[in-house]
């Protein structure tokens, strides 16, 4: 038992230093973030958005128009179309209004329509 006990802990140690010398996947590419990384700003944006839409129907003045958000990293972008400058210049206020969002992109159109 003695030999075996001996080379059976030789191989367990052998083993585990193996793996810890192999560590964790490294990111080979430094433009691509790990998929962690990737995901977790999908999410943030989805929030940021969902948040922001949500202010933006629970604005009176703003609820009844269509005013499309897009998130990217962090920075919000609005469109859609307006009466005028004043109700522009609340849903560009509302979604700086939101926790996490970095700027605020208007691509909203004043319209008389």
């Amino acid at each position: 038992m003695g030999i075996k006990f001996r080379v059976l802990t030789l191989l367990l140690l052998t083993s585990s230093a193996a793996l810890l010398s192999t560590g964790c996947a490294s990111n080979k590419s430094a433009d691509q973030p790990m998929l962690g990384q990737r995901v977790g700003t999908y999410m943030d944006d989805a929030y940021l958005t969902s948040a922001i839409k949500t202010k933006l129907v629970g604005d009176i003045a703003l609820k009844s128009f269509d005013i499309h958000v897009i998130t990217k990293n962090g920075v919000v972008t609005l469109s859609g179309s307006l009466p005028n400058n004043y109700l522009r210049d609340e849903a560009i206020r509302t979604a700086k209004s939101v926790g996490g969002v970095k700027d605020v992109v208007s691509e909203i159109k004043i319209s008389n329509h």
